[in-house]
């Protein structure tokens, strides 16, 4: 296991914007990586970066400098502020420009020092630890060796006949345990080249399968229901499907209008892979991992992808077993939801209410709904003297876009039975109003961050809320969103929430509103910050196109070029 490409020096390893990488720059690379960090104090790595050439640079970098890499759960301020405080952890890799947090990427890269010279992978040592949950940065941790992980993506490999030459394009960003194996590790060992680009739209995934000759996609069910609906799609060996169930019908919707065979893996942080089906069939437990039913029907598994020297591992979710020793998923077990594939602990966020100042008690609940999500997030707290913005506030610093409560209610008392328990169905009636109060606000389903020379580039995908305050009265029978609210409620409000330090916009220029965006439209934000003058450059595209675009001006010395 101390080898970890399967690359001749001059395969190729990855292809993205900047052309085709081969195995022996990737070498280089973490060579560099691992200079750098061999100059620094010893100790752990934090590493965030969405540009899977970069992240695979930076993780066998720190791996040849004897590092373990701890890989945050997302990509929030205070996430990343967390753990780089963490005392096991000393660095953290980036790839954000102008970042005063850590150390970029690109400058051990461009570093003039010789490379560290290649080193084997021992294959019982600690590689990474992956943190859970996916909510906050209270959250359990999962170390990984190198069988756990290198072994499990030479598994998948092999079930799945991936192979030398494949081109694997991903959309699950490679800090979740998913994209890490799939989409990074899988083309590594299978001696395949990883597809650099982390497109969200629909329209700009094809766009990537076809522009990089791509022959697998990882994606999530959010996702793959809107490729669902996209027309010339490219022929693919195989698409890859985690982190949530995927609906049948959005499994038959791709197979009658793309021709693709997806395959659905089911696994966990805490447990690597565990099986895999196609269509409707039962999951069948990947090789050497035995499945059976503990008391009560929860998973109890035997895996190599478990720690070591630990037992049966029991699961959250509830199966049953059929014959030939494939089993059925029944639901989970447990205070975990997952939202668009992402897990999500409802009680941390109930914990995080619970530091506000003035908030006594708090309450969330998990609801269905027709969106990508799959499902959303409710809240209600006892509180005096707080505000929903407020709340909001508090939150936003920690919780992914995605995981933000989507309905908010603020009482005096929840209710609470005489045992001090929360009575469920009371708690749903303070939801449920003759008339649903019209969704204000625009949240993105996703959110991945990228680095140019000199720029940050943030690139977000929304789904249009058809229930959308600002689509009353503009116009009946026919309602398309105004340009003021593309403007503010969508682009303002997310450059202040990413770079609050900005302030508040000077000038616009070459405003262009190019089309209406209407209730349930597809979305796709580029925002691309260039903090020396500064300035962000906006762009919106839907499925139809581009919607609109700009630059927006900030700081009193900003100056019209």
């Amino acid at each position: 296991m101390k080898r970890i490409l399967e690359h001749a020096p001059g395969d190729p390893v990855a292809v993205g914007p900047g052309g085709v990488l081969t195995a022996a720059e990737l070498v280089a690379d973490a060579g560099r990586v691992a200079a750098g960090l061999l100059d620094l104090e010893p100790g752990a790595v934090a590493l965030h970066c969405s540009d899977r050439y970069l992240f695979a640079a930076a993780l066998l970098g720190a791996w040849q400098a004897g590092r373990p890499v701890f890989l945050p759960q997302n990509g929030q301020p205070d996430t990343l502020r967390a753990l780089r405080e963490d005392p096991d952890v000393r660095i953290l890799l980036h790839e954000r420009t102008g970042s005063a947090e850590g150390i970029h990427i690109g400058a051990l890269l461009a570093r003039s020092v010789p490379p560290a010279p290649w080193t084997g992978i021992d294959p019982d040592r600690h590689l990474v630890t992956v943190l859970t949950s996916g909510s906050t940065g209270s959250s359990q941790r999962c170390p990984k060796t190198g069988v756990q992980l290198l072994g499990e993506a030479t598994v998948l490999a092999r079930v799945f006949g991936v192979g030398r030459g494949a081109r694997i394009l991903a959309t699950a960003p490679p800090h979740h345990i998913y994209g890490l194996l799939f989409g990074v590790l899988l083309p590594l060992r299978a001696g395949g080249v990883i597809v650099r680009d982390t497109p969200l739209h629909a329209e700009s995934v094809v766009a990537s399968l076809r522009r990089y000759a791509a022959t697998h996609l990882v994606s999530v069910p959010a996702h793959l229901a809107a490729l669902a609906g996209v027309d010339d799609a490219p022929p693919l060996a195989c698409v890859f499907s985690s982190s949530a169930p995927l609906p049948p019908s959005t499994s038959e919707a791709l197979r009658v209008r793309t021709g693709w065979r997806v395959v659905e893996v089911y696994g966990s942080t805490e447990t690597g892979g565990v099986a895999w089906r196609s269509g409707a069939e039962p999951w069948r437990p990947l090789p050497g991992v035995s499945v059976s039913a503990a008391d009560g029907g929860r998973i109890l598994l035997s895996s190599p992808f478990l720690p070591s020297g630990t037992g049966p591992h029991l699961g959250a979710d509830s199966i049953s077993l059929v014959e030939g020793g494939g089993f059925h998923l029944l639901g989970r077990m447990d205070g975990v939801a997952k939202i668009a594939g992402k897990r999500v602990s409802l009680r941390e966020i109930e914990d995080l209410l619970l530091r506000v100042p003035g908030v006594r008690d708090s309450a969330v609940v998990v609801r269905p709904s027709s969106s990508p999500r799959g499902e959303e997030i409710w809240v209600a707290v006892a509180a005096d003297g707080v505000t929903l913005a407020g709340l909001r506030a508090a939150l936003s610093g920690w919780l992914d876009p995605v995981a933000m409560p989507r309905r908010i209610r603020i009482l005096q008392a929840l209710p609470r039975g005489e045992t001090g328990k929360l009575v469920h169905e009371r708690l749903l009636e303070l939801f449920r109003d003759d008339e649903l109060p019209p969704t204000r606000t625009m949240e993105p389903l996703e959110d991945r961050s990228s680095a140019g020379e000199g720029t940050e580039v943030r690139v977000l995908r929304f789904l249009v809320p058809p229930d959308l305050l600002y689509f009353r009265g503009h116009f009946d029978g026919d309602p398309i969103l105004p340009a003021v609210v593309k403007l503010d409620g969508l682009v303002l409000r997310q450059i202040e929430r990413i770079w609050p330090e900005l302030g508040a916009p000077r000038q616009a220029l070459r405003l262009k509103f190019k089309r209406p965006v209407r209730p349930g439209e597809h979305l796709e934000l580029r925002l691309q910050l260039d903090a020396s003058r500064p300035a962000v450059t906006f762009g919106i595209e839907g499925g139809a196109g581009p919607c609109a675009s700009g630059t927006l001006l900030f700081g009193a010395t900003a100056r019209v070029p």
